[in-house]
């Protein structure tokens, strides 16, 4: 994407938010681009309507998993269309994503699906998770927490992006999230779609669903501007309106709104999950030469922080490519 942004930097008027990629994995970016370029542009419904061996940075189950939800969407849009409800047109714009670009650095990090909604205040957040067993690695206990954590993560970016940035002129409305897995053969919650509910739903208030012999559904976590739970680092922020400076947008000169999102001990922000599987660090890549390495053989780019390099020669290598995306708040043009 780099190499094909600097073809084009000539324009007049051109800036690297104008590129657009259906694989892209920064929240960050995929907002300040729907907001820019409209929701349509940011679909990623196609990605899933051609042959899964072109999807390389996703298994052939995570692949089939999301088209299903996504088909599953679709049906669901369609039936309230038809039924004459409102809100009822929902936009899948991610299927795999970190806040900013290199902010995940642990497995609980990564948030799957998101839809929203073409007045982009309301979103869905699904997560996709392994049957749950008994080993003690996969339980519906980390589920809820993660798909929770990944609520507040997902309200808080868009808080700061509203009163920060002015990213959209709209103030975020909820969102609402809740995973699914094989066990429900990746079928969702239908009281996702319950948008009268304005409260956290238990899972299907378990004990009532297991008396009548139903299985148990994946709670509905419902996330508002008043309740939600700040959960972005000082460093986030950083890359976040590093990764915006690359728009037209300037920052906000009123008094910031950093507090309100900044979590309050780091230590305590993080899921209260019990597997060691989400707490596995996310391996790296020099972003010009792809070496995977830890991170501290790695050296971090120092204006935009956004990318690592194995050293200085990549690092040279990559420059000619890398400077148009590569800004600071302090340094937007």
């Amino acid at each position: 994407m780099e190499g094909l942004a600097s073809a084009f930097s000539g324009l007049p008027y051109f800036s690297p938010m104008m590129m657009v990629n259906r694989s892209e994995t920064c929240a960050t970016r995929r907002l300040s681009q729907c907001w820019g370029l409209g929701v349509y542009t940011n679909d990623v419904t196609p990605k899933f309507q051609g042959n899964p061996e072109n999807a390389t940075d996703l298994s052939r189950g995570d692949f089939f998993a999301r088209k299903a939800i996504i088909e599953e969407v679709e049906q669901r849009c369609e039936e309230m269309k038809n039924e004459g409800k409102a809100n009822h047109e929902w936009v899948p714009i991610l299927y795999l994503y970190e806040i900013v670009k290199s902010s995940a650095k642990r497995e609980r990090d990564w948030g799957h699906l998101v839809f929203t909604d073409l007045t982009l205040t309301r979103f869905l957040i699904v997560m996709i998770f392994p049957a749950a067993c008994d080993c003690g690695n996969y339980s519906h206990h980390d589920y809820d927490a993660l798909t929770r954590y990944q609520a507040d993560r997902f309200m808080s970016l868009l808080h700061y992006l509203k009163y920060e940035w002015s990213e959209s002129e709209n103030q975020p409305n909820w969102v609402r999230a809740t995973y699914t897995t094989p066990d429900q053969a990746f079928k969702l919650n239908p009281e996702l779609f319950d948008f009268a509910s304005r409260s956290t739903l238990s899972a299907n208030s378990n004990s009532t669903a297991l008396a009548k012999g139903k299985t148990k559904l994946p709670p509905i976590f419902h996330v508002i501007a008043d309740n939600f739970i700040p959960t972005l680092l000082d460093s986030e922020l950083e890359k976040i309106d590093n990764v915006v400076a690359q728009g037209m947008r300037k920052k906000r000169a009123e008094p910031s709104t950093r507090d309100r999102v900044l979590v309050v001990n780091p230590k305590e922000g993080k899921p209260n999950v019990n597997s060691k599987v989400w707490k596995n660090k996310n391996p790296r890549q020099c972003s010009f030469c792809e070496k995977v390495s830890k991170d501290k053989d790695l050296q971090k780019c120092s204006r935009c922080k956004l990318v690592f390099y194995c050293g200085k020669e990549c690092q040279r290598m990559a420059w000619p490519s890398h400077k148009f995306f590569c800004k600071s708040v302090t340094q937007t043009a």
